[in-house]
């Protein structure tokens, strides 16, 4: 029997893109290892009531050195005693070389002003530290492969690509009471998802749409800060801007749902779920030509110049304006969403993790 261990520090942690996709990886590695192989989650905390891993998959081991980098680092290796430890969330212990790595992006590297001070540069001087203890380095794109090979985190022979998949957001029920809340049930409206950091550039998506649109659609912010976190950087919203605040899964999936067009204008990602979320829930997507979105969007989306607001302006009002592009984008969109699915991204793991192990 072969044991391989998982790096819990997820379970129980704030909610965000990576930590959803270390969760699901870990659901897959689980569901799809053979018969000789048994998964063991290691988590400095338990798993959260209702929990997937709420089961006696989940070892909880509590250090001395707390429940973040410090466990990490120094508990968790003590406790992996050289057996297979596998990490979804960026980072490993630099004491244990027996470890596989998933590194989703080089953001730190790319826009380091979107990070606190401590933080990129933790990131930078750790990440080719353990990108060179790591027996394999996995990424979730091309774009990011060629991003770590760059900046020196692993050579091209120890990175190989495992898409993320998409098709999370279609176990919820579309929950709508925040589109009546808001006003926005009966209504059309132009979506995107919120943030204040350089590189998601709202800035551009927020001049795109300062004039209104026909049909008096609005453009809905979901997630993130409200209006003034925005104008605090001197970015000024549209006047007739929808801030939602925090959305849960059945909302999100709503609001695509609603949505006559959702806008993606992030210039760099590693994978970049939201645009490939949308395409599940048949929402026509238009997206920066930048970082991963050529290679993730395909010919599902429509691509356009990065920071030009007249290209995100004129990209709406096609498919505003057309109904035949509209239908075209929904058809090709699901097309292209159906290549990332979380089965598919379970078999591309388990097959990589199974090179790894010892043979008999």
């Amino acid at each position: 029997m072969h044991e391989v261990l998982i790096n819990g520090k997820f379970l129980g942690a704030g909610l965000n893109g990576v930590h959803r996709t270390a969760a699901e990886f870990t659901a897959q590695l689980i569901g799809k290892a053979d018969k000789g192989t048994h998964p063991q989650i290691i988590s400095p905390r338990p798993a959260p009531p209702g929990s997937t891993f709420a089961s006696a998959r989940t070892r909880v081991v509590k250090g001395r050195f707390g429940r973040g980098q410090g466990w990490e680092m120094l508990t968790l290796p003590r406790v992996a005693q050289g057996r297979l430890l596998l990490n979804f969330c960026n980072l490993a212990p630099l004491l244990h070389g027996n470890s596989l790595v998933m590194i989703h992006d080089a953001q730190t590297f790319l826009f380091p002003r979107d990070y606190s001070g401590s933080q990129a540069q933790a990131y930078r001087r750790l990440l080719p530290w353990i990108g060179r203890r790591a027996r394999r380095i996995l990424t979730v794109s091309e774009f990011a492969r060629q991003s770590l090979i760059r900046f020196g985190i692993g050579h091209p022979d120890k990175i190989e690509v495992v898409h993320n998949g998409t098709d999370h957001l279609l176990r919820h029920s579309p929950d709508s009471s925040l589109l009546r809340r808001f006003g926005l049930a009966d209504e059309s409206y132009v979506l995107v998802l919120g943030s204040t950091k350089e590189y998601k550039n709202m800035r551009t998506v927020f001049d795109a749409l300062r004039d209104p649109l026909p049909g008096g659609q609005r453009l809905v912010i979901a997630g993130g800060p409200p209006a003034q976190a925005y104008r605090n950087k001197g970015w000024e919203p549209p006047a007739s801007a929808v801030f939602t605040g925090f959305v849960s899964d059945a909302e999100l999936r709503a609001l695509y749902l609603g949505a006559s067009v959702f806008l993606f204008p992030s210039l760099t990602e590693g994978f970049g779920l939201p645009p490939v979320e949308a395409m599940q829930c048949r929402t026509p997507v238009v997206a920066a030509a930048a970082g991963a979105m050529p290679e993730i969007c395909g010919q599902g989306a429509l691509l356009v110049a990065p920071q030009d607001s007249r290209a995100y302006r004129d990209a709406t009002l096609a498919i505003l304006d057309n109904r035949e592009l509209a239908d075209a984008l929904i058809a090709r969109g699901q097309q292209r969403a159906a290549h990332f699915t979380w089965d598919r991204a379970g078999d591309r793991l388990w097959e990589t993790v199974s090179h790894l192990l010892p043979t008999d």
